[in-house]
Parts: structure tokens; C-alpha cells; sequence
């Protein structure tokens, strides 16, 4: 509601219940509330049970976009799966292949898998200048340095739109 109420065009959202199964009761109360902006199916749906389940039950929600990875680490792994989904999708919701994803992998899945929508951060992890580092503290999540920053380079991003464009 707050995003829609903001003008936003779209939100990112996601539910499944704890047998995998798309949690369409939530879905629905989350799409009611985001008042007629565009729908994009997060990654919940990597960890589905039935993708193809998950597809149509999306489809019947009035889903635009599914986020997937094609259920693996990453959308050049998930490659098979992507294809399939973009098949099956048809015209009724864009599958957006993530996971992974910079230029290259765009210039692979676009012709095999069919996919025409991808997200991407286009990060690169920077060394932060922090010399003196006490190990063995976490300030967040263990498995993230402390000492990297993630930045966005201008240049992948560039290189993601000649590909692209070029398709």
C-alpha cells in the first residue's frame, strides 16, 4: 500500500507455505493491497516444491513477472528450467531471469532460453580501506566480509544494455 500510495509502478513480493506450495491466500492480500501496480514473483519461487504449480497458480493471481533463478544458485545453472518456464509462460507473465547475471550470461540465455527480461546488479565487490581487521567478530551476518563493499560499475550495466540491444 505504501509503495503504490508513493508512485511506485511495481513491488516485489513472495510467500510460500511451509509445504512449498505458493501461499496464494497471502499473495492475494499482498496484490489487493498494492492497488492495481505491477506484480513481480520473487525468488520465493526458487524454493518452491512445483515450479510449473507455482506458474499457473501465478498466472491465476494476475502475476506480470516471475524472478527465478530456474531454481538453481544461479540463471546459467537454471538455464533448462528458465526455457521451460518461458515455454510454458507464454504472453500471460514475463519470466526474469536472475541470479548471476551480468552481459555474458544475457548473450547466452536470451537466444536458448527465450527469456527477454533479466535482473542484474552489476556489483562488483570493492576491498574496503580498513587496515587494522580483528577477526572473528561479525558486526552482520557471518558470511559476509566486513571487510567488502558492493558497488554497482557503470560499465557492467553498460555492457548488460549493448547486449541487449543487440539481441
Amino acid at each position: 500500500e505504501t509503495f503504490a500510495a508513493q508512485g511506485a509502478n511495481a513491488v516485489v513480493i513472495g510467500a510460500l507455505r511451509s509445504d512449498g506450495t505458493l501461499d496464494r491466500a497471502a499473495m492475494g492480500e499482498m496484490i489487493a493491497a498494492a492497488g492495481g501496480i505491477r506484480i513481480t514473483l520473487h525468488r520465493a519461487f526458487d524454493v518452491c516444491r512445483d515450479p510449473f504449480e507455482a506458474l499457473d497458480q501465478a498466472k491465476k493471481l494476475g502475476i506480470h513477472t516471475i524472478l527465478t533463478s530456474g531454481q538453481k544458485n544461479s540463471a546459467s545453472a537454471g538455464r533448462d528450467l528458465l526455457k521451460e518456464l518461458t515455454e510454458r509462460a507464454g504472453d500471460a507473465i514475463d519470466i526474469m531471469a536472475g541470479g548471476g547475471v551480468n552481459a555474458q550470461v544475457i548473450r547466452e540465455l536470451a537466444p536458448y532460453t527465450g527469456a527477454h527480461v533479466f535482473h542484474m546488479s552489476g556489483k562488483i565487490t570493492l576491498d574496503s580501506r580498513m587496515e587494522y581487521r580483528r577477526e572473528g567478530v561479525n558486526m552482520g551476518l557471518p558470511s559476509l566480509s566486513e571487510f567488502e563493499i558492493w558497488r554497482t560499475k557503470a560499465e557492467n550495466i553498460r555492457a548488460a544494455r549493448e547486449v541487449l540491444d543487440s539481441l
